[in-house]
């Protein structure tokens, strides 16, 4: 398997081998495609097929089944982008603006000043903040 070959094309080329061989008479079975599909991945999908070697059984394994742990991986690998493409994760982090836009859609907005709470220890004696007006020092009971 080439490196910038994908798995779909390489398993294909298994696929129409085993098909060749049953047009000449003989028969490839599961246990010689898995085999051979598992010595021939590319590098990249090294750590799947160590765990499948070690974790399942690989002589009694449908080839359908191995194809089908090896793509499981191999999206895996896309999504978190480590396959050599800039497929997903390209901002890791939130700005401070859209952290704070995220809040307030989420109902948990706080103002810089209201980092440390009274409930913590911290904040003097401040009371809190009014959910009608919005200003400090009062609650929505006591609201002018």
């Amino acid at each position: 398997m080439a490196d910038v070959e994908t798995l779909d094309d390489f398993a294909g080329r298994l696929v129409g081998m085993a098909a060749r061989y049953a047009a000449l008479g003989s028969t490839v079975e599961d246990a010689a495609l898995v085999k051979k599909l598992l010595d021939s991945v590319s590098n990249r999908l090294y750590a799947a097929v160590a765990g499948i070697e070690q974790f399942c059984d690989v002589d009694s394994m449908l080839f359908e089944d191995m194809l089908g742990r090896l793509k499981a991986f191999y999206e895996r690998l896309r999504r978190r982008g480590q396959d050599g493409g800039g497929h997903g994760g390209d901002q890791l982090l939130y700005t401070v603006a859209q952290w704070r836009a995220r809040e307030r859609r989420q109902g948990g907005a706080r103002d810089d000043d209201d980092a440390r709470s009274e409930a913590s220890g911290f904040g003097g004696n401040r009371r809190g903040r009014c959910y009608k007006c919005g200003e400090r020092g009062h609650f929505k009971r006591e609201c002018p």
